[in-house]
């Protein structure tokens, strides 16, 4: 019951964002440029490329940009997500908790860009994902690590108050079940945000849908002590340092 309340708070939030998403969503695209930069050195063999969790599109449509005969199916579990999709693309909507939907398997890619960390077991779900990838077919995945946030968490230490922002996968619990033959490429990335103050970094959270947490939010004062004590830049704003890794994973 609780990972199903979970669930629905995490895609009502994302619903309530859709709207919005593509304005606030600079980390996102970073990390799906860097995906297709990989993609363009792969020999991917014919076949449907699916993106998983594909939100607005964003990733799938710089993928078809790239690739200009591809039409990639999007799947997600938002409805006003897939909704901001081109009305010309397949879009699938489904809840990858679930595991993949009946009529996907034997693909020669998937490509996944700041999904898993939302999904109940994004260690099983993967392997799932790669366990129905035609044999010779390729995983990407990109998501954020639990190095991430090192400023929020240290702010919080300080002033004694919970970290209430979400509790990032471990690297090396997501490809523990993986030979290192399958391990195509794996890398880590810092992405640093900047924002004017704490309230507006929180906000950029909002703005994306991406402020589901399992914690109590904080209180006006909670949030008045973490504005204080955030690091500080020389120009007096605040960072928010991501760590990022992207998995490569091949079939033989």
């Amino acid at each position: 019951m609780k990972n199903k309340i979970w669930n629905e708070t995490v895609k009502n939030n994302f619903n309530n964002a859709s709207a919005n998403y593509l304005s606030y969503s600079n980390i996102q695209k970073h990390f799906a440029d860097k995906i297709v930069y990989f993609l363009k050195d792969l020999n991917i063999q014919k076949g449907e490329w699916i993106d998983l969790g594909s939100g607005t599109g964003l990733l799938a449509d710089e993928i078809e940009k790239e690739f200009s005969t591809k039409n990639i199916s999007r799947i997600d579990f938002s409805k006003k997500m897939l909704l901001q999709n081109k009305d010309s693309s397949k879009k699938i909507l489904w809840d990858l908790n679930n595991g993949l939907p009946p009529s996907i398997r034997n693909c020669p890619l998937m490509t996944s860009n700041f999904c898993i960390h939302w999904l109940d077991n994004p260690e099983k779900i993967i392997r799932d994902w790669f366990n129905k990838l035609r044999s010779g077919g390729y995983l990407i995945i990109s998501y954020p690590t639990i190095n991430s946030f090192p400023e929020w968490k240290q702010t919080c230490l300080e002033t004694n108050i919970e970290y209430s922002g979400l509790t990032f996968p471990v690297s090396k619990d997501i490809i523990k079940s993986f030979n290192s033959d399958e391990i195509f490429f794996s890398n880590k990335y810092l992405y640093v945000e900047n924002f004017p103050d704490v309230y507006k970094l929180f906000r950029s959270i909002v703005n994306v849908g991406a402020q589901s947490t399992k914690c109590k939010r904080n209180k006006v004062c909670e949030l008045k002590a973490i504005q204080k004590f955030w690091p500080k830049t020389a120009t007096n704003s605040v960072n928010l340092t991501w760590e990022i890794n992207i998995e490569i994973l091949k079939k033989s």
